[in-house]
């Protein structure tokens, strides 16, 4: 798993990718400076992990102070969209770009990529002069085109084929994926989730990597697509896109904020504030809310130590992120098996496992809110069916 850097993460990615020595971290122009980058790259890269510059390209109008006074996105403000397809105006973006990411130290590059609303040839050409002209800037080094869809080109059958057929004529080293997702953070629909899946597994289809970013703890079907990376960060807008966080507002940092953090339960897939882990703790199902000792993720522990959980001193957000992705990182790498079929089979016992203890839970006055997965497990488990249906035969070959 990499680190999807947000708003306030440098502390948070030197300590974890510092005890991971695994990993790594995408990097945010649109939360650091240039300053900021090439210490958090440096960091990354002392820790024996990689550090990837994500252009943020996704809104052309895009105006978050950070992000569009960079060099680069200079360049790609000014010149008008159908512009960008000339290669002369592109290798102008990407020059920059590449001065960019040799200043930071960056060795694999992810190129621009506009967000699609619809899969067209517009969007494929302006796609396929980034690619063509990458060459010319970036040194041979790998290069990972970036494929961005927006909510409603994912839910369309079609248009997810077209970017998995256009894409296996690109000249790169591997994908990057972002994905619009419908809502500010879970998502309820199954055919959304469905050619999520279908596109990743697609693109791995080609042999090459696939990083996925923007990723919640929804997104571990991910494992059954032989995706290479999710990547997850702090705050819901890293763990699930949106064009909305590219534009200059006041919304940092995330709505829904819970006093004292929000406490994930990985066996219910669902986040808990303190209050009602207070409720657990008065009817006796605390401990069932505990992480498995497989996950060996210690952040929480103070939590089931004895005192109810909002007695706690000391266990907050930074606990509660740090718990969060240390929980995430461990569930992904244990989700996919020797096979296709039981690794399918391991998310299908996931889901029947948290709506069990969703059920208990619920029973005892134990409820996630906005947070809990309940509304959510048909969700995967439909999505699941899609997929097998639709990729499923391939798949059992190739895994």
């Amino acid at each position: 798993m990499y680190l999807q850097f947000g708003h306030g993460m440098m502390s948070l990615s030197e300590e974890l990718l510092s005890a991971w020595r695994s990993g790594g971290v995408i990097l945010s122009p649109r939360d650091l400076d240039v300053d900021q980058l090439k210490r958090t790259a440096t960091m990354a890269q002392t820790s024996g992990t990689e550090a990837l510059l994500d252009p943020q390209c996704y809104a052309h109008d895009a105006d978050r102070e950070k992000l569009v006074t960079k060099e680069y996105w200079k360049e790609y403000r000014a010149l008008a969209t159908s512009a960008l397809t000339n290669p002369a105006n592109a290798g102008r973006v990407l020059e920059k770009l590449a001065k960019l990411a040799k200043d930071v130290g960056v060795a694999r590059h992810i190129l621009p990529g506009l967000m699609a609303p619809s899969v067209s040839e517009d969007w494929f050409a302006l796609q396929e002069v980034m690619i063509a002209e990458a060459p010319r800037h970036f040194s041979g080094q790998p290069l990972l085109a970036t494929v961005a869809l927006s909510d409603v080109a994912l839910q369309d059958d079609v248009q997810v084929e077209a970017v998995v057929e256009r894409a296996a004529e690109w000249n790169v080293s591997g994908f990057y994926v972002v994905a619009e997702t419908p809502g500010a953070y879970l998502v309820d629909s199954p055919v959304w989730m469905a050619n999520l899946l279908i596109l990743v597994s697609g693109l791995k289809l080609l042999n090459k990597p696939v990083i996925v970013g923007y990723c919640s703890h929804q997104m571990l079907a991910l494992a059954a697509t032989k995706a290479d990376v999710i990547a997850s960060g702090t705050w819901l807008n890293v763990r699930a896109f949106q064009n909305e966080k590219f534009y200059e507002r006041d919304e940092d940092e995330v709505s829904r904020r819970a006093k004292g953090g929000w406490y994930y339960c990985p066996a219910a897939l669902s986040e808990y504030k303190r209050t009602f882990l207070d409720a657990a703790h008065k009817s006796g199902v605390l401990g069932d809310m505990q992480p498995s000792p497989e996950l060996e993720c210690g952040y929480a522990a103070p939590l089931f130590a004895g005192p109810r959980p909002t007695a706690v001193i000391g266990w907050g957000e930074p606990e509660a992120f740090r718990h969060y992705l240390c929980c995430l990182r461990s569930q992904f790498r244990l989700s996919r098996k020797p096979t296709f079929d039981a690794t399918i089979g391991e998310h299908h016992r996931l889901l029947d496992d948290a709506a069990k203890l969703l059920n208990t839970l619920r029973s005892n006055g134990v409820f996630g809110q906005d947070r809990e997965f309940t509304d959510y497990v048909d969700v995967n488990r439909s999505a699941l069916a899609l997929f097998v249906s639709a990729r499923g035969a391939r798949m059992r070959r190739e895994w």
